[in-house]
């Protein structure tokens, strides 16, 4: 089955957008701006459709399609899926275009770490509140000063770079261009060691490291998802949580299979059958698919799909309904499966009926259920 006749996807970066995408899958990704009168707005572009840039306007000037983040943390459904259900989410801060004359323009990096530290320091005071496990969030910015500003904020908050560098400024085509020196220079393994030297919790990536022509290009190991080059990252990776976007639709299961998270533009209802020809299954770290249950589903004819799926919906336990017992084996096959560096015990004083490791693999929904229009990299 396949259509939309029921469902109309929410626009993209609003609280009914993300608290679809919360319930849809394993967790979010959701992009924060901090308003003239200093609020942290959702919203990706560094114009607002009219225009203007949204750090020069007030909450009263936004459009009114621009939501508050506070009113997301406000929706019970949300928090409940965060903070009792394992869910995860991405908090991506982004940086002011340089011709709004905020956070210091084209060149002062002091203002740009100090516009950072106010973005925290306000994440920190809405999310302290929050009871969330600390394997539940991670903030992530392609603004290089989140790395120096991040160490001056006294926080339990986990932080993380986006690489490589996409700048606030240009097209879709300028954005790569300027970005490509980097991309050549840096390989998947290398960014890997970037980020752990940097203690980084996770990685976030461009699905081009790992598959197609440009997978090849870049400078050191080449690593993908399959074959040779899938064994290869396995035991280069050894767990460490690699989120990768987009998640397409006949990449999806592969990224699945190598343990990795994948970040989707496509939550509708009736979005059941993956390109691959296989069944799609949204929740594999909250209501985890045994072995012998992914098989009966892989098996399951075409046609089939959409009821299979909505009957395993109703069936399967989610992950904070499980028994000790049931995670841990969960836990267990997964470090197994994939080499997890990280000893058991590690492991399991993460794992709650309300959180996961970081290593567990996931589908997170981007801009909660994809993006609605051309608006950028991330």
């Amino acid at each position: 089955m396949d259509g939309d006749d029921d469902w109309t996807r929410p626009r993209e970066n609003t609280v009914d957008a993300l608290v679809y995408g919360m319930q849809a899958c394993d967790g979010v990704e959701l992009d924060l701006r901090l308003s003239e009168d200093n609020r942290l707005i959702l919203h990706h572009d560094s114009k607002t459709e009219s225009g203007h840039y949204p750090e020069c306007m007030t909450l009263e000037e936004l459009p009114e399609y621009v939501d508050l983040f506070d009113d997301l943390l406000k929706n019970k459904d949300f928090i409940r899926r965060w903070t009792e259900e394992g869910a995860f989410t991405c908090i991506e801060l982004k940086a002011p275009h340089p011709s709004s004359g905020k956070a210091g323009g084209w060149f002062d990096g002091n203002a740009k770490e100090k516009h950072m530290i106010k973005m925290i320091n306000e994440l920190k005071y809405l999310l302290d509140p929050i009871e969330r496990s600390e394997s539940s969030t991670v903030i992530y910015s392609f603004e290089p000063k989140l790395t120096s500003a991040s160490k001056k904020v006294n926080s339990d908050l986990k932080f993380s770079r986006l690489r490589p560098h996409i700048r606030s400024w240009g097209n879709w085509t300028t954005q790569r261009i300027c970005a490509a020196p980097s991309f050549l220079l840096n390989s998947l393994p290398k960014l890997m060691d970037m980020q752990r030297k940097e203690k980084s919790p996770m990685l976030p990536c461009s699905l081009q490291y790992l598959r197609g022509f440009e997978s090849n290009v870049s400078m050191g190991w080449t690593v993908g998802l399959e074959g040779k080059k899938l064994e290869k990252l396995t035991k280069y990776r050894r767990g460490y949580p690699v989120y990768v976007w987009p998640s397409k639709s006949d990449a999806e299961r592969l990224l699945l299979d190598a343990g990795l998270t994948g970040l989707t533009d496509d939550l509708s209802p009736y979005s059941v059958t993956l390109e691959t020809g296989q069944a799609r299954w949204t929740k594999p770290a909250t209501q985890p698919l045994t072995d012998e249950l992914r098989k009966e589903l892989d098996e399951t004819p075409v046609d089939q799909h959409y009821s299979k799926i909505s009957e395993l919906k109703n069936t399967v336990s989610p992950w904070h309904e499980l028994s000790h017992n049931e995670r841990k084996s969960f836990i267990s096959n997964w470090s197994e499966r994939w080499l997890w560096e990280r000893e058991m015990n590690t492991l399991l004083k993460e794992t709650s009926e309300s959180s996961l490791p970081w290593e567990a693999s996931r589908i997170i929904g981007h801009r909660g259920t994809g993006k609605s229009h051309r608006g950028g990299f991330s």
